[in-house]
């Protein structure tokens, strides 16, 4: 980031650098010649803040897209988390339910069981 923020300083000063250096080999006069300078650095000056506000802009929006791709992925494993939780929770409670009525001494025994009468009158028909 600290490039960033040299992009104007760098721009100006290497525009005049390579401005001056033409117009010494072209053998234009040294006041014209400054002055050529001057206008080519304020101009690259100028391009080199809009470089630079934008280059700033597109990794603020980055950085922004970043957070919130993080902040989706920690609600998701929240939610996920929840559902397992609730998931767990309604397991156990299911597991400890108790299915039976009443208590076992109540249950006949089949040495005790009787039958009825009616089947004893069936059986007597039939045979």
């Amino acid at each position: 980031m600290d490039y960033i923020r040299k992009i104007p300083l760098l721009l100006g000063a290497g525009a005049g650098l390579i401005i001056g250096l033409i117009g010494l080999s072209a053998g234009v006069p040294n006041k014209e010649n400054m002055l050529n300078m001057c206008v080519g650095m304020v101009i690259f000056y100028m391009v080199g803040i809009l470089i630079r506000s934008t280059v700033k802009g597109i990794a603020e929006q980055a950085m922004e897209m970043i957070k919130k791709k993080e902040e989706e992925e920690k609600r998701r494993e929240k939610e996920k988390n929840r559902i397992e939780d609730q998931k767990e929770n309604e397991e156990s409670l299911g597991a400890s339910i108790d299915m039976t009525v009443g208590d076992e001494s109540e249950l006949p025994d089949d040495d005790n069981f009787d039958d009825l009468p009616i089947a004893e009158f069936i059986k007597n028909e039939l045979e």
